[in-house]
């Protein structure tokens, strides 16, 4: 199981417990990259460290060479009998050239640089049921490998998920009343890197207006890299930045709005009943397009729309009520993708 960023320590997490449980033995890897290793040690979650993430394109190639090669020689001499991940170009490439089944996990068709060359590969691709089978089978898999769930993928791990002022304070973090929570894009994602326009400073413009417009709730900002941190250091006195990796989803559940730039953290806060900005630079994808017709993100393309919109609720207790209505209705009538993809894997 090939465990490469945060959201998948939190899904292939649960999904390796569940296999272990059932009696398989699952042998987990990640690779350097400073979030994924902080969450797996956050939630105790043992995995081998192969190969590292890199910025740049040529960077990005080169380790993902070298790191197909330590994986294919360590699924060979451990006779692994089955290889699950999200998109992993490694994992998918491995698994196919030492003919062991791959089975990959994705809610994100967008991401087409690591779909094509993975989602062709895949024995079965198991994907939330709003996303049509089109969008996938354009990257050259057949309908019949596509396995749909009743669900969006963080449903595993925020069904149960509260509010805990003291979890937070023993990782850091002092939350006031009203807590603003602003995460930055996923910046040097393949989907993003050639990007063209202003959108590498949004972060930075929009937590800029809620200051300017006195906003009275603590501002947490959540960055991804050390270029994220560089472009914050002038506002540091002003703003809340964890010094280590904290609890994301309970976080956004002491939430009073939320702002994201990425996909889970935005689907986690409209899914928690928190009300919820995008600002993903890509344009809607499915998934959000979905939680925008479920009236539970709001896309607001301009920093001083989104710093006024996320004031005004602030103080909107109505409107707070209603997302937490909604988003109850739509965890209710969602199935649990850890049973549907565990039946499905021929294990």
């Amino acid at each position: 199981m090939d465990i490469l960023t945060p959201k998948q320590v939190l899904f292939l997490g649960g999904l390796s417990e569940r296999l272990e449980e059932s009696g398989h033995e699952v042998i987990r890897v990640t690779r350097e990259f400073r979030e994924t290793l902080q969450l797996l040690r956050l939630k105790g979650i043992d995995a081998k460290v192969i190969g590292a993430h890199s910025l740049t394109l040529h960077g990005k190639l080169q380790e993902s060479l070298k790191r197909t090669a330590r994986l294919a020689r360590l699924m060979k001499n451990l006779d692994v009998e089955s290889v699950l991940s999200y998109p992993s170009v490694e994992a998918a490439r491995s698994a196919f050239g030492l003919s062991i089944p791959f089975y990959c996990i994705s809610d994100s068709p967008h991401a087409e640089a690591v779909s094509r060359l993975t989602v062709p590969l895949a024995t079965r691709l198991f994907s939330p049921a709003i996303i049509p089978k089109e969008d996938w089978t354009r990257y050259g898999i057949t309908p019949s490998r596509i396995v749909q769930y009743n669900a969006l993928d963080p449903y595993v791990w925020i069904r149960d998920v509260k509010p805990d002022p003291d979890l937070l304070r023993k990782q850091g973090l002092e939350l006031d009343s009203e807590t603003v929570t602003v995460r930055l894009e996923e910046s040097f994602a393949a989907y993003l890197m050639n990007k063209d326009g202003d959108w590498r400073s949004l972060a930075t413009r929009i937590i800029q207006e809620l200051l300017e417009r006195r906003c009275e709730a603590k501002i947490v900002v959540l960055p991804r890299y050390r270029q994220h941190y560089t472009a914050l250091r002038k506002l540091k006195n002003r703003i809340t930045v964890p010094k280590k990796m904290i609890d994301g989803a309970t976080l956004v559940a002491s939430t009073s709005v939320f702002i994201g730039g990425g996909g889970t953290m935005t689907t986690e806060a409209a899914m928690l009943g928190v009300p919820t900005i995008s600002y993903f630079p890509a344009g809607p994808t499915r998934v959000e397009s979905f939680l925008q017709e479920k009236r539970l993100i709001t896309r607001i393309p301009d920093p001083a729309s989104i710093a006024k919109q996320a004031i005004s609720w602030l103080e909107d207790e109505a409107y707070k009520t209603e997302c937490r209505l909604r988003a109850k209705e739509l965890l209710q009538n969602m199935e649990d993708p850890l049973e549907v993809i565990a039946r499905n894997i021929g294990l």
